[in-house]
């Protein structure tokens, strides 16, 4: 908020203001990285990482996915939403747009300066085929799904070695965002003599582990990086701290360089430079379509979703970094294709919510369900065992009980607890985040499983038009294709959109070319080409 001030402040404010510049002087000095220091950068993690390490086919957080974007490189990289090279020095392409030959680099290696070949690449593949890692990713690769299912054996799988440094790649069908896909981790080389948990030997990213803890995750210039001369830093860090105090103490010493500050009462974090960001964090209500009870009606659903004011939910909240949200994907943010929601508005339900059409369908759903009256429906409603997040589950219980007249019953859980709760007949307050750089993430993280027996539903036309969508190379009749099954994802409320997540980060005045994604396929912290001046 601006404040005016008058003549009457004016001399006090320039006193004021010598002796800031004055402290502001010497704390640069003191954050500043001499010319014969090593050039660490640190970033602070409000949660601790797993003790055990890292293994990238199950990543854990967003914050093991930023990590394993600089132990780890595919085929191709995504930095800051530009697709570039990675291992892959070029590719081509069949006419039919679904055989892609994939050419090495000659000093692609890992941190030991073990070549990478495409037998690694060829290894990856295959371990997506095991139960325990495959993924809606993998299953676009040539026989993938019936290898997953056992109808088809490994070696029929749509990935050949060429010789040392080329590898084929054959698709089921055309896929326009498959090179995107390759940027993500699980699509990484595996050396022969691998681990499950990463050893800093295995990875062949700009950095290679150097160490692994609870409280501190290092990670050091890789020497045999084909791109080593343009990466500046020597090291990275992420330090694990208790509080945005605590960080910001040790940030005023230079103990760290980057941390995640409240929006709210920003002003008093002054040592460095404030940067708002966009998270790409889309939360919102998971309803369980599988248990017995009032979710497993439509119309119900679909009141619930009209009876939500986010805007009022923001303000009642009284926080800057939640921006309402009443559609399946984000409504702007470079990568995510921004002008999607632009060209396709008409979709029912908005920010505001619509009361009288949240009334209609309970009526609806009250008929439907043969229940005399509203007060007679309860619901639960589960959120993390956290102050914000039972602050969060407590305006929407308002919002429903006031506007509905139903019943919500609040309830916390916290690690796996919370998991084993989201599917027992529960409201869940969760969020997802985008792989790769495309509303298409979104939709897919939507995909879910029509087994409640209700009749009318869209699955059908949900998942023919996922399909569609993945096999259109015309990128507007791709886009109306999604956009069909957003209306139909919209007309069943398998999830209510809520909110959207900024975030608010404190620099180091001295460090340049930090940036910032919201897809994890680029890492989420973007410091690749980070340096200090």
């Amino acid at each position: 908020m601006k404040k005016f001030l008058g003549r009457f402040f004016l001399l006090f404010m320039m006193i004021l203001l010598i002796g800031g510049c004055a402290r502001q002087k010497e704390t640069e000095n003191v954050m500043k990285k001499s010319d014969n220091q090593e050039k660490v950068m640190r970033y602070v993690n409000y949660s601790r990482f797993s003790g055990d390490g890292i293994n990238h086919l199950k990543l854990k957080s967003s914050a093991e996915q930023t990590i394993a974007c600089y132990l780890l490189e595919g085929l191709m990289r995504i930095y800051q939403y530009e697709l570039q090279y990675g291992m892959a020095d070029r590719y081509e392409i069949s006419e039919n747009q679904k055989v892609y030959t994939f050419y090495l680099r000659d000093d692609a290696c890992y941190s030991d300066g073990m070549p990478v070949t495409a037998g690694d690449f060829l290894r990856a593949f295959q371990r997506l085929m095991e139960p325990e890692n495959f993924n809606s990713y993998a299953a676009i690769i040539k026989n993938a799904e019936d290898i997953y299912q056992g109808k088809k054996k490994i070696e029929e799988l749509g990935v050949t070695v060429l010789d040392e440094k080329t590898l084929q790649i054959e698709l089921e069908h055309p896929q326009v965002q498959f090179l995107q896909l390759l940027a993500l981790r699980s699509f990484a080389p595996i050396r022969e003599d691998a681990a499950e948990i990463l050893r800093p030997e295995d990875c062949n990213g700009p950095f290679t582990l150097e160490t692994w803890s609870e409280d501190l995750v290092g990670m050091k210039k890789n020497p045999y990086c084909w791109e080593r001369d343009n990466i500046k830093l020597d090291k990275v860090e992420a330090v694990c701290l208790e509080s945005s105090d605590e960080a910001y103490e040790r940030f005023v010493k230079g103990e760290v360089d980057v941390m995640p500050i409240p929006l709210k009462g920003a002003e008093k974090y002054s040592a460095g430079i404030q940067k708002k960001v966009m998270t790409g964090i889309c939360e919102s209500l998971y309803l369980d379509l599988q248990t017995e009870g009032p979710l497993q009606c439509r119309e119900f659903r679909q009141a619930l979703n009209y009876a939500l004011n986010r805007v009022e939910y923001k303000e009642n909240m009284d926080s800057d970094f939640l921006v309402p949200n009443a559609r399946y994907v984000p409504e702007n943010g470079l990568g995510i294709l921004k002008t999607y929601t632009e060209n396709y508005q008409d979709l029912p339900c908005t920010k505001y919510g619509n009361q009288k059409l949240a009334e209609e369908k309970l009526g609806e759903a009250l008929k439907k369900m043969n229940i005399s009256g509203a007060e007679d429906v309860n619901i639960r409603l589960l959120v993390n065992d956290d102050p914000w997040s039972i602050q969060e589950g407590t305006e929407i219980k308002r919002q429903w009980e006031k506007k509905l007249g139903i019943s919500v019953e609040l309830e916390t859980a916290t690690g796996d607890a919370f998991w084993a709760e989201k599917d027992n007949g529960t409201v869940t307050l969760t969020g997802v985040i985008a792989e790769y750089a495309d509303m298409m993430a979104y939709l897919q993280s939507w995909n879910y499983d029509y087994t409640y027996g209700e009749e009318g539903n869209q699955s059908d036309t949900v998942q023919k038009c996922l399909r569609d969508a993945e096999r259109q190379t015309d990128e507007q009749i791709r886009l109306s294709t999604l956009y069909k099954a957003e209306k139909a994802l919209m007309e069943d409320v398998p999830m209510i959109p809520l909110q959207l997540r900024k975030e608010s980060l404190l620099l180091n005045r001295n460090l340049t070319g930090f940036e910032t994604s919201m897809n994890l396929a680029g890492g989420g912290y973007e410091f690749l080409y980070a340096d200090f001046k």
